[in-house]
């Protein structure tokens, strides 16, 4: 509890501070998101926790006192780092069990997401974008006549990240953080060469033409740590689901 109480009048300070909460109801309803969000990250810790210490997986205290020592050191030495400790309203003990709990977890995740593979079917794709359902009929209708794919998305999509590079997304496997789901499953049942129908997401209506496939390209680095979080997430989920929680704080 006193964690719990503890976590929560930092964060809201922290934010208070900041000017990010609110006057009346909608600051209210803040408030009670930070206190879910810092209680179902300590019943997270508990998880983890416990299921490090049945693995056997444990932090050793060198382990610990070499990222102290690191943070002191980051933090411009001993003096700045007491005074950091101050303003956060931390003592040295908390901080330390704050870096064991985050070894902690580094190890857990490391343990759980071992065989996570890093490469995966992929395709390399482009897209126009329009947010007029009519103008994506047009479009597609120009590309049937023989239209440029790449010269069209350069002259008429509105993704400005990729229109400039006629419309390319690149390579990117099925699942795919920030693509709509719609525009990665056409993707993947497309050949080649071929362009898809209209496909509508929450960003608008899409024309997609695939430039190529493989089914076990290297994953990018970026992609590999996506994958890891992801995976890492399901096995957390997975523990809740079958732990028992007895809730005693009242939201």
């Amino acid at each position: 509890m006193d964690a719990y109480q503890k976590q929560v009048a930092q964060t809201e300070q922290a934010l208070i501070e900041q000017g990010l909460i609110v006057e009346g109801e909608e600051g209210q309803a803040q408030l009670a998101q930070i206190r879910r969000s810092v209680l179902n990250s300590l019943v997270e810790q508990a998880i983890i926790e416990q299921a490090a210490s049945a693995a056997g997986i444990s932090v050793t205290d060198g382990e610990l006192e070499t990222t102290v020592q690191e943070s002191i050191t980051a933090g411009q030495g001993q003096e700045s780092f007491n005074q950091w400790l101050t303003e956060n309203n931390l003592t040295l003990e908390e901080f330390r069990e704050i870096q064991r709990s985050q070894l902690l977890a580094s190890k857990m995740i490391e343990r759980v997401t071992a065989l996570v593979p890093t490469s995966a079917a992929q395709v390399h794709a482009r897209h126009i974008l329009t947010r007029d359902a009519a103008q994506a009929q047009v479009l597609l209708e120009e590309l049937r006549g023989g239209a440029n794919f790449a010269a069209l998305a350069q002259q008429a999509s509105e993704d400005i990240s990729t229109a400039a590079n006629g419309g390319d997304l690149g390579w990117f496997p099925r699942d795919v953080p920030l693509m709509p789901t719609v525009v990665a499953e056409m993707a993947f049942s497309l050949q080649p060469g071929e362009i898809s129908d209209v496909v509508e997401s929450d960003q608008g209506y899409h024309i997609i033409k695939v430039e190529a496939q493989e089914e076990n390209r290297p994953l990018t680095p970026e992609m590999v740590l996506y994958v890891r979080q992801r995976a890492f997430e399901m096995w957390l989920d997975e523990q809740r689901g079958n732990a028992v929680i007895e809730q005693y704080v009242d939201m």
